[in-house]
């Protein structure tokens, strides 16, 4: 190879090698450059979708999770209440078999009111404390003033022995079930002493 050639190709290299090294030193220059407002606010855009994509997902995850939480409580509370009724069913089951009892008895031979009387208490008193054992409690209502919460006033009626506005008599029973009104008392109230009376004892 002669000198001339030797040059030109010690020249094709530098010019190779010059473009490299002049985009080498503007990427260089380009990142000591201060970033420009649009700069920035492309980051901060970038950032921000991507924190609301985090947040998507992990309300996505939590939606499910509840979906999956109020399917599975709703399956026990039905769970439940068919235990629950099952074991009052097997409760009143005693009380039906006595009832049944009794029934029968009056088919065997003449009628002894009293032995039936007998047994029909008996079959009120089991399936009273039944349904108390389950939180039923029944309202007490005769002799008490009336309370629109717990009686419902059916008629009134003047009374020498109740005060005006006392219940004087119960005509349907009322019951609470785990303190909650489960029916209403129907009752009579009075009104007071009737007029006449009234009357003579303010001449008095």
């Amino acid at each position: 190879m002669t000198k001339k050639e030797h040059k030109k190709q010690h020249q094709n290299k530098e010019e190779v090698s010059r473009p490299q090294s002049e985009v080498v030193q503007r990427e260089e220059k380009k990142e000591l450059e201060p970033k420009t407002e649009a700069d920035l606010l492309k980051e901060r855009l970038a950032k921000s979708e991507e924190q609301a994509k985090e947040l998507e997902d992990r309300l996505l995850r939590l939606a499910a999770e509840f979906d999956n939480y109020r399917k599975r409580t709703a399956k026990e509370f039905e769970q439940l209440v068919k235990v629950a009724n099952q074991n009052l069913m097997l409760k009143l089951l005693d009380t039906l078999d006595n009832l049944e009892r009794a029934l029968n008895s009056t088919k065997k031979g003449p009628n002894d009111y009293q032995s039936f009387h007998k047994g029909v208490e008996l079959i009120y008193t089991h399936l009273k404390q039944t349904l108390e054992a389950e939180g039923l409690k029944e309202i007490q209502a005769k002799g008490k003033p009336f309370n629109p919460n717990f009686h419902e006033a059916v008629a009134q009626a003047e009374s020498e022995e109740f005060n005006e506005g006392t219940v004087m008599e119960e005509i349907t029973k009322g019951y609470v079930l785990n303190d909650r009104l489960l029916r209403p008392a129907k009752v009579v109230v009075s009104k007071g002493k009737p007029k006449e009376q009234k009357e003579e004892h303010k001449g008095l």
